[in-house]
């Protein structure tokens, strides 16, 4: 792995860390079609609301592993691809600080962050789990899994389960954790998959429209990650598309 990609996925980490939420999902190497270019734009993390329900949520993360400090032209930049990424909000990322004109360029709505590169020296790789999806096989490089917090799944007549969902950042395929029987699974962008346990629910992915685009002049779609039960289809998680 290369410096660059080893530094972008920490910055990764350390936003799924920071944002731990219920009601938001990170995405490591986040591909997303631009609102004003309409073009495919790579976003180092995206950090979005796990429902589709507000796009205020957003925000885009740039990791940049430069030898030197930012200027006002990498903040000017940047602020360009967050208007393209409907995000109100950004963290620009870097290991060499940055100017005093970058600083003033930046003001309130861009936060400009320092990790250093010596935070990286006691990064384990063998922790991180390589992506096991189908998607990643003919790639140079096959992705690695961004694990979210465990979360608990029960049914009336059976005991809670531990299950962590995850997502490639090379392919953004959806992973599954199951930890009763340690198996751990992918979804494509429109499929679905059933534990080897006995559980009652099994998991769905589809293409569906944002509750957040009604009423807008833009229709925005996901890919969502659906926990299927015996009575009802719960959103567990989201890859946004635009």
């Amino acid at each position: 792995m290369t410096d660059w990609k080893k530094y972008e996925r920490f910055i990764a980490e350390l936003c799924s860390e920071d944002y731990q939420s219920q009601d938001v999902t990170v995405i490591p190497n986040a591909k997303i079609k631009g609102c004003l270019s309409q073009t495919i734009r790579q976003v180092d993390v995206l950090i979005d609301s796990r429902f589709g329900d507000d796009r205020n949520r957003r925000i885009i993360v740039d990791a940049k592993k430069y030898s030197r400090p930012l200027n006002v032209k990498d903040v000017e930049s940047f602020h360009g691809m967050m208007m393209d990424c409907s995000s109100k909000v950004g963290i620009l990322v870097c290991p060499n600080g940055y100017s005093e004109a970058a600083k003033r360029r930046a003001q309130n709505y861009i936060n400009l962050k320092i990790v250093a590169l010596s935070e990286l020296e006691n990064v384990d790789l063998s922790l991180w789990d390589n992506c096991i999806s189908d998607s990643c096989n003919e790639r140079k490089e096959r992705g690695l899994v961004l694990w979210d917090s465990p979360i608990g799944i029960g049914a009336p007549s059976t005991p809670v389960s531990i299950t962590t969902i995850g997502k490639c950042d090379v392919c953004g395929d959806f992973h599954i954790w199951c930890w009763d029987c340690g198996g751990k699974f992918f979804l494509g962008d429109e499929s679905e998959l059933k534990c080897n346990c006995d559980h009652p629910w099994f998991w769905l992915t589809a293409i569906e429209e944002d509750e957040s685009s009604e009423g807008g002049n833009e229709v925005l779609k996901s890919v969502y990650l659906l926990l299927v039960t015996l009575t009802d289809a719960l959103i567990a998680d989201r890859k946004p598309l635009n």
